[in-house]
């Protein structure tokens, strides 16, 4: 069952956003001369507060769109990457800055958090992140938790859940197959409670794959299990570790963590592989180990898939125009005056002909509206400094040092491990420390704005649309398949509309539309079948006959 996975650093699946784009400086070109500009870092250092999203003209999702040739299965698969990451993160109230800043630099598609040890609060919103869904199953002193991304198509399945145990159960779609996710924690319990918690993830697992089975199976999470033919360091055996590697076997499952995931306290402790990854397709995936996020104990475990697409960052500038400040009357004058006639006809080849006056249509826009080509930056780190990338930095030297000291059994394995727990509390003082400066640098600017003026709210507004998802989650068809595109969603909806908007007629016929006139001549036709005439409602015959017309009428 021992399934060694090489980590290969240039298999890493990278996934970037290209939010947060600085304010581009307007330009005025003059003709005939072009000119070019480039944005500098400082003048874009204050604007780089907020993480605003690319606008929808520029968003490389746009031109995924506009390429007729590819499938939208391919499409969609060439647009996610396969990076999920598990910790376990001993407490999340503590070290929610630190996961912020994880999910903020890395942004995998999924980080899987474990003993959470939170009540459920009645508002989860300060525990999320901008660009993030958070899924959560909380309990005092476990718990585990899930951040997707939003461009992570996922299902919550509740159904495979037990309120006993701390799982959460979830079904990503990537467009081409299916993975079935579930993360699990198992405390410090006696082997009865073990016993069940196995026996609930052989049955939820079954209801899974009967469910879905082209799916793939994953179960990730912190088992603290020990195994001395199976698990790191292969030294002890006890009853968590013999039912987990029945559930392995009996759901051939295949484990990937092949190093220690625990950090000890106590130098003469053994540093031990708790945190566990199992899946039905181990040749999919390579593991690798890093330094703790935040304070916790536990390292962070990283899967990528081999299979991982390229990254789709885009890179380069991107131009963008200032309408609102255009010379109209100026352009409307260029092309007036401009020659058309031999742009128009200076080929026989209509398409030529057609570059040209596109170009000439180019030109006048760059003469009279002001424009900015803005380079288009792999990430967004509105508050991650540049003292934060030498503290983190720094945590991930002293861990390294300290783990190939470890397995090398040196001699200063001890004075090692207490510089990295100096480095890894530097970084969380550093972290928490530049994330509350970036909330005072926003405050004090919307502070400086006069109240109700555009720039207060056009900064308001910024910062109000990161915590905002408006994009319609996934829905799910009759068939079981999900709906991803706005078209599919909307034809679903049609669907189930006209299925819930048919009346059952029991086999009657249909009412008759009595006759409606329009016109006059369809009235004096209706009176003449009738045999009489009208006239006017108050001339009729008696208080039946006026009534009459009058209804008529």
């Amino acid at each position: 069952m021992r399934h060694r996975a090489g980590w290969r650093p240039d298999e890493r699946a990278r996934w970037t956003f290209s939010g947060g784009l600085g304010r581009p400086r307007s330009l005025q070109a003059s003709p005939p001369m072009m000119s070019s500009f480039q944005c500098e870092p400082e003048g874009l250092a204050a604007w780089n507060l907020i993480s605003l999203p690319s606008p929808l003209t520029h968003s490389p999702k746009i031109k995924m769109k506009r390429n007729k040739k590819k499938s939208f299965a391919k499409q969609r698969q060439h647009s996610l990457s396969h990076k999920v990451h598990l910790t376990n993160i001993r407490g999340l109230h503590s070290n929610l800055v630190a996961v912020h800043h994880h999910l903020e630099t890395e942004k995998p598609a999924l980080l899987f958090l474990s003993e959470t040890q939170i009540r459920c609060p009645s508002d989860v919103s300060y525990l999320s992140y901008p660009g993030f869904t958070l899924e959560h199953n909380f309990k005092p002193r476990a718990g585990v938790c899930m951040y997707a991304r939003d461009d992570i198509c996922y299902r919550r399945l509740r159904n495979l859940e037990d309120s006993r145990f701390s799982t959460l159960w979830t079904l990503v779609d990537t467009g081409l197959d299916k993975i079935i996710y579930a993360c699990v924690y198992r405390s410090h319990s006696g082997d009865q409670e073990t016993s069940g918690l196995t026996q609930h993830l052989s049955e939820a697992a079954d209801a899974a794959q009967q469910r879905y089975p082209t799916a793939q199976l994953v179960l990730l999470g912190d088992f603290n299990a020990h195994h001395q033919e199976w698990l790191f360091p292969y030294q002890c055996t006890d009853h968590a570790g013999r039912e987990m590697r029945k559930l392995a076997i009996a759901l051939d499952l295949t484990q990937l963590v092949q190093g220690a995931t625990r950090v000890p306290d106590v130098d003469t402790h053994t540093a031990n592989c708790l945190d566990l990854l199992l899946t039905t397709d181990p040749d999919r995936y390579s593991v690798s180990i890093c330094s703790p996020i935040g304070s916790s104990d536990h390292c962070l475990v990283k899967s990528v898939s081999v299979y991982s697409p390229p990254d789709p960052s885009p890179r380069g500038t991107r131009r963008v125009w200032r309408y609102k400040s255009a010379d109209w009357d100026g352009l409307r004058s260029f092309f007036a005056c401009y020659p058309w006639q031999p742009t128009c006809f200076s080929s026989e080849d209509a398409s030529s002909c057609a570059d040209a006056v596109a170009d000439v249509l180019r030109r006048g826009m760059e003469y009279y509206i002001p424009f900015s080509d803005v380079k288009m930056s792999d990430q967004a780190r509105p508050w991650f400094g540049a003292e934060c990338d030498r503290a983190d930095a720094l945590k991930h030297a002293a861990y390294r040092a300290w783990s190939d000291a470890r397995i090398c059994k040196a001699s200063d394995v001890a004075q090692k491990k207490k510089a990295f727990n100096r480095a890894a509390k530097s970084c969380k003082k550093v972290l928490r420390r530049s994330r509350f400066d970036h909330i005072s640098r926003i405050g004090n600017k919307l502070a400086s704005y006069p109240a109700g003026s555009k720039a207060f709210w056009s900064l308001a507004k910024s910062v109000e649309s990161n915590f905002c998802r408006p994009s319609l989650p996934p829905l799910l068809r009759p068939d079981g398949s999900l709906a991803h595109t706005a078209e599919e969603k909307a034809n679903l909806f049609a669907s189930l509309f006209a299925e819930s908007s048919r009346l059952d007629s029991g086999g009657a016929r249909p009412p008759v539309s009595p006759d409606v006139c329009e016109t006059i001549q369809d009235l004096s036709a209706y009176w003449s079948r009738r045999g009489n005439a009208p006239g006017p409602p108050s001339s009729g015959k008696g208080e039946g006959g006026a009534k009459q017309n009058e209804n008529i009428y």
